[in-house]
């Protein structure tokens, strides 16, 4: 099997649930991944508002790919806030299943020294991970900032669970100063979910391959492991490069103008590898994803 390519495919949660869907169909996409529904987030949806969600999916013939919990990191020692997340986690559970998502995105708990405080965090995560087996569900411990890879390639030396996944951020490991071919081979069998993003040496977003990420090594090893999991195409070129910026009087109105130059200066970069042959063509967001979208297709065909 080849891996699912999927996103919240949202424009960095400014887009309407609706356009969301639009997009998906546009470029081919046949799962999404949810976060939240016009801004409302998933655990606040009335029943109304999950019937809407649901209808829209199945007329589009859209499915879901993967589901972001949004639980908040709570403290390792706050029982109150342990139950009230371990809560959370059971209605998630209960709201996937309308979706048939069986991949549910979380964040570690927040902790200082996981060696040190492994009795008390085991014990936690495994709460978690009982109600997802129970469930036929899978937990995806987000790649956060932070903690580096060694603190999740602990967890997962210690937890043999096949309930219990990882989400391989490139961007992330290199913010670390890691490398992504270490990263691979700690959590080589354990990846759930892969973001298909690059970065430059600033962190500034690059199309695959023109970073610094070195996202085509883990691509390679993804293929040559048979890598069947999820791989998201959310990047950050719309906030980075589309966005308008706020416009400001006085000083801050010099900033605007050298911020949207550097803007137009950067599309312009983009339009010519997107479009070689084409000098007045201007690259669009949706431009990027199907560029993005048809190099993964290529790699993973």
């Amino acid at each position: 099997m080849r891996p699912i390519i999927t996103g919240y495919l949202d424009q960095e949660g400014l887009s309407s649930f609706e356009d969301k869907i639009k997009r998906a169909k546009a470029l081919g996409i046949d799962y999404v991944a949810l976060r939240h529904y016009q801004k409302t987030p998933l655990i606040e949806l009335s029943d109304k508002e999950i019937k809407s969600i649901l209808q829209l999916l199945k007329d589009e013939k859209v499915k879901v790919s993967y589901i972001d919990t949004n639980i908040k990191p709570f403290d390792l020692y706050d029982d109150k806030a342990f139950k009230n997340a371990l809560d959370e986690f059971k209605y998630m559970v209960k709201f996937s299943d309308k979706f048939k998502a069986t991949h549910l995105l979380m964040k570690l708990p927040l902790i200082n020294d996981v060696i040190e405080e492994w009795d008390v965090l085991s014990k936690k995560l495994e709460a978690f991970i009982d109600i997802a087996m129970r469930s036929s569900k899978k937990i995806v411990l987000e790649h956060t900032e932070s903690y580096k890879s060694n603190v999740y390639a602990y967890i997962f030396k210690k937890i043999k669970s096949k309930d219990l996944l990882m989400f391989l951020d490139p961007i992330v490991i290199m913010k670390h100063h890691e490398s992504i071919t270490t990263s691979y081979r700690l959590f080589r069998h354990k990846i759930g979910i892969v973001q298909a993003v690059d970065a430059d040496e600033f962190l500034n977003p690059m199309l695959i391959g023109y970073g610094k990420t070195n996202i085509l090594s883990a691509f390679k090893k993804l293929l040559r492991d048979r890598f069947d999991g999820f791989i998201s195409i959310d990047n950050h070129f719309y906030s980075n490069v589309f966005k308008e910026p706020e416009v400001k009087p006085g000083f801050f109105k010099r900033i605007f103008t050298n911020e949207k130059k550097k803007k137009e200066q950067y599309k312009q970069f983009l339009s010519q590898k997107i479009f070689p042959n084409e000098e007045t063509k201007n690259v669009t967001y949706d431009d990027i994803l199907e560029n993005q979208i048809k190099v993964i297709q290529v790699i993973f065909k």
